[in-house]
């Protein structure tokens, strides 16, 4: 199939927006800000606390600026995760973000707690500055009253370990080079990023789907990138029970989850909420992984460039995942207590992001940069694995958000007039640094930009199942011909 323009409405007038019923009766975001953030400040007065979801308790202060900051206190006492997190603190986690600091010098990441589902147009018009502002001047953030339940949560971290303690034998049997779509295991030091290989083991999912005819999509007829269809590959239910069931589970959750934060991005661009819906369609791009980073060994050395302990502490050993943004729109990590995941601002700094009690970590990708012509950003990150003495290992799962294959994703023409930029417009936004100047050009194909990070991080799936493609120095996947028949 040929890929195919999407034709994304502009930005729409408010008699015509087309909101679900709660937000049918949509205001402009930008002009409405000030009387409902003053309606809600004369509701409670400052520095209140309330009881969110799991007993964390939910504090609020009035900014001199008018803005709502939040602070957590990590007291959940229902979730595994966070038990752990909560015993582990010596002291309480303040996680702070405020509306005057909008620009990429930032030294931690907000926390968002989201409206509940059907909440009225003022608590929407309260809550989506506050997105705006982290992903214009960060790209990253925290969720929490996400919606989520922790017995789903704990259920597929819980999978994910009992799968990374099997024998190695009993994991090779869903080993990724048995798949052309890249789904399954990936042994340790096998992935790699920016060419150095990555200290970590995972799995990989993707669309459950038949397998493609081989032949048809060796045509040069056909985009390289339709090969990422396919089925995924399950361990034996008798070596890894319940584990496919708690895969599965947590997909169905985090589609949903997926859809309400696209949904609010959205009006946070005051655009009309299903303003990006035309790039999923019926069939999304979902992807999801379950990843173990071992501890590093305490003799290793950083095997990426640069300077690996800058912001990082004490005791960096190598990268669990080197530095990179992600291909799609949305990436939303459950993680459990161990931390190592860090982003770079502005300034080139890599910051922690540390676990939070009840929170995921939500990341902007490469399409919401272009589509947005660089306002909202895709921000680099990276997993570090420090030496333990304890030798425990990191767990987490991240899941991904993408358009279908087919979509080219067109940037949002015009951009609101009410969008004010709070840092330097960037020069270029069709390409990101992780993998050095022109390394990494973000293209507009959503199917071509997934296969080219899916291409460079799995070279034996490559050398293996398409040995008629080949990966340009910018990343762009192509098939070899007789006048190009090599790199």
């Amino acid at each position: 199939m040929p890929p195919v323009t999407l034709a994304v409405p502009s930005p729409v007038a408010p008699a015509a927006c087309r909101h679900p019923p709660h937000l049918s009766r949509r205001l402009s975001v930008r002009s409405s800000v000030a009387v409902a953030v003053a309606t809600a400040t004369a509701r409670r007065p400052s520095n209140t606390s309330t009881r969110g979801a799991r007993g964390a308790v939910v504090r609020s202060s009035q900014d001199q600026d008018g803005g709502v900051t939040f602070a957590t206190r990590p007291v959940c006492r229902n979730h595994k995760s966070c038990l752990a997190i909560a015993a582990a603190s010596s002291s309480p986690s303040r996680v702070r973000a405020t509306a005057s600091a909008v620009n990429s010098s930032f030294a931690e990441l907000p926390v968002l707690r989201l409206p509940q589902r059907g909440c009225s147009l003022e608590e929407q018009v309260i809550f989506c500055p506050r997105p705006r502002e982290a992903c214009h001047s960060i790209g990253f953030f925290y969720i929490r009253d996400h919606g989520v339940d922790s017995e789903t949560c704990d259920a597929v971290v819980d999978a994910a370990r009992q799968f990374f303690a099997l024998p190695s034998a009993d994991k090779m049997t869903i080993d990724n080079r048995h798949s052309p779509a890249f789904r399954g295991y990936i042994q340790l030091g096998a992935e790699n990023t920016a060419g150095s290989p990555d200290h970590r083991e995972q799995v990989e999912f993707g669309v459950e789907a038949d397998a493609p005819d081989a032949t048809a999509l060796t045509s040069p007829d056909v985009p390289p990138y339709r090969r990422l269809v396919g089925p995924n590959q399950w361990p034996d239910p008798a070596t890894a029970p319940g584990f496919k069931p708690a895969v599965v589970d947590f997909l169905n959750s985090m589609e949903e989850l997926s859809m309400r934060i696209m949904e609010l991005l959205a009006i946070s661009l005051d655009l009309s909420g299903d303003y990006f819906q035309p790039s999923f369609g019926e069939d999304p791009n979902v992807q999801m992984k379950m990843a173990r980073y071992p501890p590093a060994p305490a003799s290793s050395e950083d095997r990426n460039s640069g300077d690996a302990s800058s912001n990082a502490g004490e005791g960096v050993g190598c990268f669990g995942v080197g530095a990179h943004t992600d291909s799609g729109y949305l990436s939303i990590l459950l993680q459990d207590d161990v931390g190592g995941l860090q982003v770079q601002n502005g300034d080139g700094d890599w910051i922690d992001a540390p676990p939070l009690p009840g929170c995921m970590v939500v990341n902007l990708g490469e399409m919401l940069q272009l589509c947005t012509r660089g306002y909202y950003l895709a921000t680099p990150h990276r997993v570090v694995s420090r030496p333990c003495s304890t030798r425990r290992d990191r767990i987490s799962v991240p899941y991904f958000w993408n358009p279908g294959l087919d979509a080219v994703v067109a940037a949002v023409d015009p951009m609101p007039a009410t969008l004010s930029w709070a840092r330097p417009r960037p020069a270029t936004v069709a390409a990101t640094g992780s993998h050095g100047v022109g390394g990494n050009s973000l293209l507009e194909a959503y199917g071509a930009n997934a296969l080219k990070s899916l291409a460079r991080s799995h070279p034996q799936v490559m050398a293996r199942h398409h040995a008629d493609l080949y990966v340009q120095p910018d990343g762009v996947v192509v098939h070899r011909t007789p006048l190009n028949p090599t790199p």
